[in-house]
């Protein structure tokens, strides 16, 4: 018998997990990775930054902002997905990472 029709009820979650504050931004500092990676990951965010016209900060940004609301992802994937918003030529970034 098929339930198609029927809609599951959401999970009723806490109060204070709504209200409370939100998490700060994962420093790089904190992150595991060796020398290479930051490179490539600094080489990644110049790349999208020329080829979408905002500030190598601002990809950046936006990325650990992606990076927050989608939970335990690299930075890298959280670029990639920003170069894809911005309607940039995946082909060329991914050769890079």
């Amino acid at each position: 018998m098929s339930r198609v029709g029927e809609i599951p009820e959401p999970p009723k979650e806490s109060p204070e997990k709504i209200a409370g504050p939100p998490e700060p931004p994962v420093s790089p500092e904190s992150d595991d990775r060796s020398p290479s990676e930051e490179e490539t990951q600094g080489n990644l965010a110049n790349r999208i930054a020329s080829m979408s016209g905002l500030e190598k900060r601002e990809v950046i940004r936006r990325a650990q902002r992606k990076r927050g609301a989608l939970g335990p992802v690299s930075l890298e994937v959280a670029m990639l997905l920003l170069a894809r918003e911005q309607n940039l030529e995946m082909e060329k970034l991914v050769e890079m990472s």
